[in-house]
């Protein structure tokens, strides 16, 4: 078939690879210039193939009164009269009880096992150098409390064959000894050794080239899809806003939370909304963390990503759009600054960065047809794991279209 892929993010582009290695003519569309220019340009860059955690837990629902009063600077709920949002919200909020919680997990858990096996084959198969690299993270706990209710979600991970290891402070600052100058509080640590990060963006130019070097894939950037043409109720056409419609047998939507401008084509849309993050990359400089973190009290992850050293956070509910908020970004930057000022004080340079994940209720991205159009299919809703979880999803996605 001759499919267009909307989107030329991380699922995207692997959705692309994914399809064109089945046999498959594939043209890769997207409004940007060049692959990888939206929530797959500064995202964190770690994958994390043991920490697929809903985002919808007891502990969020908890922490629901504080957020809500904005005492957490790491979270942000701009609420507003719109319908799918407010549906939305209520489908999150039933999806925090303990039970569904550790049922999503479960279900992303067993799809980044999937995209890990994808990314073995694919650097197997391929010479592409995005900084990729098995870096292990550590999850720092600030207290005990904290530290003691990680362990049953620990010992259930290790059941299903997940390597992770409970490690004091000292035991942490022995894998990586950057710690011993954190300015953070820790108690202990969760250590996951075979958790690996890679530049996405790096990512998504270098499979792109691959792809049309190798004539498997042909792109047309600087697009922006409005719609679909149908014919008795099938998908005949792509629609773009200035230019002649694209034929294809099918079409793959995996674009962020503009996906919602097809709401009227594409109801799934509906169930995705936008959580936006921010990022701040530096040079790394000696003695800079080489191990992955994330600070559980802060809600930051570090990641040395080559030559750069970058911190990722906040998660704002926002309007789709809703773009750069300075304060935001402020927010990160200091409280970064306050725990590695060696890495982020006196930086000879910084790129700031913001993106927007689209996000289900349920942490678990979509992958399944239309329910409206027939060959129109949605892989799209990753959250904050789009890139951990983009080659699993097109694995998925290419046996669908099969």
């Amino acid at each position: 078939m001759h499919i267009g892929v909307i989107g030329a993010g991380v699922v995207g582009v692997s959705s692309a690879y994914l399809l064109a290695r089945s046999g498959h003519s594939v043209t890769l569309i997207d409004a940007e210039m060049a692959p990888g220019r939206g929530a797959s340009a500064a995202n964190a860059g770690q994958l994390s193939w043991a920490y697929g955690d809903a985002m919808a837990s007891p502990a969020l629902l908890r922490h629901l009164p504080a957020i809500a009063a904005h005492r957490d600077p790491a979270f942000r709920i701009r609420l507003r009269l719109d319908p799918d949002f407010l549906l939305w919200g209520l489908r999150f909020l039933a999806n925090a009880p303990a039970r569904r919680w550790w049922k999503n997990t479960s279900a992303i858990l067993q799809l980044a096992k999937e995209s890990r096996q994808e990314m073995a084959m694919l650097l197997a198969e391929t010479d592409l150098a995005f900084d990729y690299r098995v870096a292990g993270k550590l999850h720092l706990y600030p207290d005990a409390p904290s530290l003691t209710a990680a362990r049953p979600t620990v010992e259930r991970k290790r059941q299903m064959g997940l390597d992770q290891r409970m490690l004091s402070r000292a035991e942490a600052e022995a894998v990586e000894p950057a710690l011993r100058t954190y300015q953070g509080e820790i108690a202990g640590a969760v250590y996951t050794p075979d958790d690996a990060l890679g530049d996405a963006a790096a990512f998504c130019r270098q499979l792109t080239d691959l792809m049309v070097r190798r004539s498997a894939v042909s792109t047309a950037f600087g697009r922006r899809v409005v719609g679909f043409e149908q014919h008795a109720g099938r998908l005949s056409a792509i629609r773009f806003a200035d230019c002649e419609p694209l034929s294809v047998d099918a079409a793959v939507v995996t674009t962020g939370p503009l996906i919602r401008t097809l709401t009227s084509a594409l109801p799934e849309a509906r169930a995705i909304q936008s959580v936006a993050g921010y990022s701040l990359t530096v040079p790394w400089t000696q003695g800079a963390p080489r191990v992955s973190l994330t600070d559980v009290k802060r809600k930051l992850a570090f990641a040395a990503i080559g030559d750069r050293f970058r911190v990722a956070g906040l998660a704002d509910i926002v309007a789709p759009g809703s773009g750069f908020a300075p304060d935001r970004f402020a927010i990160l930057q200091e409280t970064a600054c306050a725990v590695l000022p060696d890495c982020f004080g006196q930086a000879e340079w910084a790129l700031r960065w913001s993106g927007e994940r689209p996000m289900t209720p349920a942490s678990h991205p979509i992958i399944a047809p239309s329910r409206k159009i027939r060959g129109v299919y949605v892989n799209a809703g990753h959250g904050m794991l789009g890139w951990t979880l983009a080659l699993g999803s097109a694995r998925r996605l290419a046996e669908m279209l099969a």
